[in-house]
């Protein structure tokens, strides 16, 4: 009856993950209001199952942790404890420890943490002393080495046959007897399979599991509602195995049944009214009021992010061969080919979009991750910040999401450190001490817009052209028409920066140019709206996806191109002598609105056919303003899918990728904001 324990370890570390995450979240929420029980609740049930999880593995580290700073939280939720400053930074010290012991489990790099510093410092909390250093010191002295040689693997547990004795916890020798227990999850339980493996091990270490009902194969293939019966062999007491049962997490009830041969002997002096014998019950939360249907609950699945790429690339290849069945059809003039296609095509439709969903996942993915960044940055740098997050649950595909991260990061700690000002500083200026940042996430037609925005001391544009004008990045001459688009451009070069000092968060001029380079990179881009003394905002301008998009196809010079259809803004018909100068720069009139006009042939290096007569503009916006951009053709929207350039030809600026027309050609996607700068 042993269960493979190395078929969980996944599981395992992405449930610890999930459960620093949200208590990372929860005290940053406990911080701010500290005597919010809810909270506290939330944060003490993380704790809690985080160390039943732990021991059932065999963690042993961890679940002494985990059991250390429980006995503070608890401590705090019964108001023994007071929360402060130096008992949030212990327990974020803590957060930090068991992080660093997932990340060794993950890759089993054989690295030990000594954990006891932490470990006293707890003891002394709950034990009604101040703790003798904080989590942050804790952070500082935490000493990771390599073990010198492998520890001994524990050995296997030693089962106990029936009948035979066995030394009980009070010294007297006690024989093992067969019991039976059915054991209840509770009804929202996810991952039925690994509460079975935890029952398992707990019960094997307890004594000799002789059977269980439904058959170990279904237990694991998840065959069950909610309950299922287990006989053990065993000296320990009924209490002590449902006690020991019920400190699982999502084990909702335990129940003692009588061994087989004693229900046969029931089953003939009263068949119908065999009970369990007793009952131990977790206390669970009340029901809602009104509440007269059972819970739905929606069934999930792990799924490899490599699996739903090549799904992906399936769902690209049948849009390419159904576009190019489309070309062929409108060649002959056949009804039942026409309504087949009709067909075909809503069918693939509706299954790309269904695939298109599942490699959508909610900002708040990467968004949790940064209120704790925040926090200890400006309690670091001396300042106060409130930070807020707005549209969470906003969708992108998951690749553009794992990518955006750094970026975000990068933008928060300019706003902590270059945007909000000391808190005396805001005093000063007739501002509250404290400072807001606000990380939100819209939908913006085709595109999803991330703004991190603060309400500190703005950009402040002299002094940027300035520190240029120091590095020979601009002339004297410039300073005229020096606005927001060229600070941007300015700030995001390598290297540029106009801090005075180098500190461990900026200075090195490192930084917006990561951030223009990866948005740019991944089809958006980035814009800057600065007031000085007012604030500033930084807006992610970002694609749904990167792997099926609605393009605007034109032509120059006879080759066809693919313009994301998420820039265009609109198309028009214009005639040579539209076309005007302002400062050397062509430009072109468009309802009272002056666009700067750039030739698509003079960019890519090919002669100009369209110096003439009328031809056709497509007006794209870049950065805050709008371009109109001059081709020779426009020849419709069409879907079409990415295909990334070959490493060789990733160097070459302008180009986002390439796609396969229902031609058979192959045209080139035009990355418009490097394409034009």
């Amino acid at each position: 009856m042993d269960m493979d324990i190395s078929q969980y370890k996944e599981l395992f570390i992405n449930e610890a993950q999930e459960h620093l995450e949200a208590l990372n979240q929860s005290m940053v929420d406990l911080e701010k209001d500290p005597g919010n029980p809810d909270v506290l609740t939330e944060i003490f049930r993380s704790a809690h199952t985080l160390k039943g999880m732990s021991a059932t593995m065999g963690f042993d580290q961890l679940t002494e942790l985990t059991h250390e700073m429980e006995n503070v939280l608890d401590g705090l939720r019964s108001g023994d404890i007071e929360v402060s400053t130096e008992i949030v930074d212990l327990l974020f010290g803590c957060f930090d420890m068991l992080g660093a012991m997932v990340n060794a489990i993950a890759e089993e790099s054989g690295e030990v943490i000594d954990s006891q510093p932490v470990i006293s410092a707890l003891r002394e909390v709950y034990g009604g002393a101040r703790p003798s250093f904080t989590g942050s010191e804790a952070a500082a002295r935490r000493r990771v080495k390599k073990e010198a040689e492998e520890r001994a693997e524990e050995g296997p547990v030693e089962p106990v046959e029936a009948g035979a004795p066995v030394a009980a916890a009070e010294g007297k020798a006690r024989e093992a007897r067969r019991m039976r227990f059915r054991v209840t999850l509770d009804k929202d339980c996810v991952l039925k399979s690994v509460r079975v493996f935890m029952i398992f091990k707990k019960l094997s270490r307890m004594g000799r599991i002789t059977g269980s009902r439904p058959s170990m194969e279904d237990l694991e293939d998840e065959k069950f509602e909610r309950s299922f019966e287990i006989s053990l062999d065993t000296a320990q007491d009924e209490e002590d195995i449902r006690r020991a049962l019920l400190s699982i997490a999502e084990v909702y009830q335990v129940e003692a049944l009588a061994p087989e041969g004693e229900r046969e002997a029931e089953r003939e002096e009263a068949p119908e009214t065999v009970a369990p014998r007793e009952a131990a019950t977790r206390e669970a939360p009340p029901e809602p009021l009104g509440a007269t249907q059972p819970t739905v609950r929606t069934q999930s699945v792990r799924v490899n992010i490599s699996r739903l790429d090549n799904l992906m690339n399936l769902i690209g290849e049948l849009v390419i061969n159904r576009t190019r069945l489309q070309e062929i059809a409108s060649s002959y003039n056949i009804p039942e080919l026409k309504e087949a296609l009709a067909q075909t095509a809503r069918l693939t439709a509706e299954l790309q979009d269904e695939v298109m969903k599942t490699r959508m996942v909610p900002v708040e993915h990467i968004f949790n991750r940064f209120p704790r960044m925040v926090r200890d940055l400006a309690k670091n740098r001396g300042k106060e910040v409130d930070f807020s997050m707005e549209g969470r649950d906003i969708e992108l595909d998951r690749t553009i999401l794992d990518e955006i991260s750094d970026p975000l990061m990068h933008l928060l700690r300019n706003a902590v450190d270059h945007g909000i000002d000391p808190p005396e500083e805001r005093e000063a200026r007739g501002k509250p001490r404290r400072g807001s940042i606000r990380l939100a996430a819209r939908r913006d037609r085709n595109y999803v817009s991330i703004e991190v925005s603060d309400d500190g001391q703005g950009v402040d544009l002299d002094r940027v052209f300035e520190a240029a004008l120091e590095a020979g990045l601009v002339s004297a001459e410039e300073r005229l028409s020096f606005g927001e688009d060229e600070a941007l451009r300015l700030l995001s070069t390598p290297g540029f920066t106009t801090a005075r000092e180098v500190s461990g968060v900026s200075g090195r001029g490192v930084g917006l140019d990561v951030v223009r380079n990866k948005v740019e990179s991944l089809g958006g881009m980035l814009i800057m709206q600065t007031t000085r003394g007012e604030g500033t905002t930084f807006a992610l301008k970002l694609p749904l996806t990167l792997a099926i998009i609605q393009a605007l196809l034109v032509k120059v010079q006879g080759e066809v191109y693919a313009i994301p259809l998420g820039m265009v803004a609109e198309t028009a018909v214009i005639s040579a002598h539209d076309v005007k100068y302002v400062s050397n720069q062509e430009v072109i009139f468009l309802r009272d609105e002056t666009l700067p006009l750039v030739r698509l042939s003079r960019c890519l290096g090919l002669a100009e056919t369209n110096g003439k007569g009328a031809f056709p503009v497509v007006v794209v916006e870049v950065s805050p303003r709008s371009v109109a951009i001059a081709v020779d053709e426009l020849m419709g929207q069409q879907e079409i899918v990415i295909t990334s350039l070959d490493k060789f030809l990733k160097g070459i600026k302008g180009f986002g990728g390439a796609t396969i027309l229902g031609t058979g050609e192959v045209a080139l996607i035009l990355d418009i904001p490097t394409l034009i700068s």
